[in-house]
């Protein structure tokens, strides 16, 4: 089994959804599809209907965040229903607006202390904010509770989050790019699990649009930075995905 734990299947446009479908299912791969808001939450929440190798997860991403924060509490319900809560985070590198910056702030703290109540894993978006990430966290210890996506900040946050033994997401582009080649010989393979943030964030890589079995490159591409056999490194993402309870 491959798992990608965080990715996007409502990207994908509806005619090629049974093509996703197949793909996942042919491939035997697990999906963590991460929201970006309610309704792309509810399209998750449809599309696993069909395909039960979708995991559908709630957040609100930073970059759907305005500058007025709405009646958080509303979505208490999909908090405790859903297995992890993602995509949540800040985002201070892409978001040029800095009237949104601390109404993210605001949304993000909310999902981190509902998570610690509900004793639930987060996937974490942390462009531009790393540090921050890391303070709001470690205040509320959560730390361990975190998966970081796609980490691409200094060395210097990344060894606290190491330190602090939180999980990383390695995306596609580990056969691409010499940073990340560099940040995945740093985070202990115990910590490592893998993501393809599809379909388009190969797009952006290499011009290919990614279909879910780019998951496979992304895990052996892992395996030929850390050097380690493509079996053991499944059976430590498996172990991984039954402690933050998406497999159970």
């Amino acid at each position: 089994m491959y798992i990608d734990f965080h990715t996007h299947i409502d990207f994908y446009k509806n005619e090629e959804l049974q093509k996703v479908y197949k793909d996942i299912e042919s491939n035997n791969i697990k999906v963590i599809s991460c929201a970006m808001d309610e309704a792309s939450y509810k399209n998750n929440m449809e599309f696993s209907k069909k395909c039960s190798n979708i995991i559908p997860t709630f957040g609100i991403h930073p970059w759907r965040v305005t500058d007025k924060v709405p009646n958080l509490d509303i979505y208490d319900d999909y908090i405790k229903n859903s297995k992890i809560i993602g995509e949540v985070g800040l985002d201070f590198h892409w978001v040029e607006d800095k009237y949104t910056y601390e109404p993210q702030i605001e949304v993000f703290k909310y999902f981190v202390r509902k998570a610690k109540e509900h004793d639930k894993y987060l996937n974490i978006h942390t462009k531009g904010a790393e540090g921050l990430v890391y303070d709001i966290l470690y205040k509320e210890d959560m730390l361990q509770k975190s998966i970081v996506h796609w980490y691409s900040g200094d060395i210097y946050d990344l060894k606290k989050f190491i330190d602090a033994n939180s999980l990383f997401t390695v995306s596609v582009d580990i056969n691409h790019c010499e940073k990340s080649k560099e940040i995945a010989k740093l985070i202990p393979v115990s910590n490592i699990l893998a993501e393809t943030d599809g379909p388009t964030a190969l797009e952006w890589i290499n011009g290919i649009y990614g279909m879910p079995s780019e998951i496979i490159n992304v895990y052996n591409g892992i395996c030929k930075v850390k050097n380690i056999n493509l079996d053991e490194f499944k059976d430590n993402i498996f172990e991984t995905a039954c402690k933050t309870g998406i497999i159970l």
